[in-house]
């Protein structure tokens, strides 16, 4: 996005913890993945066992980005406990095919 002055300007992403659910906003993409992995790990830690983790914020999202969701289930497999995804934007849905990851995300005929 271009500020009046012609330089880029960084849109910021969020992410939130609101009980038992992340709430996650704003791009996902290799220019907000690292941080959002950072804070991401801490609130995960801070989850009930079955927990959600919402994307109805998210304006747009990368390859990075879905790295950055992958690793997020993975740690709460790890723990022994559950990372629903909800709110899956469209934009996601090719991605999620191309990686073969329906499944993870819950939106194949196999979830």
């Amino acid at each position: 996005m271009r500020s009046p002055t012609g330089t880029r300007r960084v849109v910021d992403a969020a992410l939130v913890l609101d009980g038992s659910t992340l709430k996650l906003s704003g791009p996902v993409t290799l220019n907000t993945a690292g941080p959002l992995t950072v804070q991401g790990r801490l609130l995960l830690a801070r989850l009930p066992p079955d927990a959600t983790l919402d994307l109805s914020r998210v304006t747009r999202v990368d390859s990075a980005g879905v790295a950055m969701l992958v690793e997020f289930w993975r740690l709460r497999k790890l723990k022994g406990a559950r990372l629903e995804f909800v709110s899956i934007p469209a934009e996601l849905q090719p991605l999620l095919q191309l990686y073969d990851l329906e499944a993870v995300f819950g939106t194949g005929a196999s979830a």
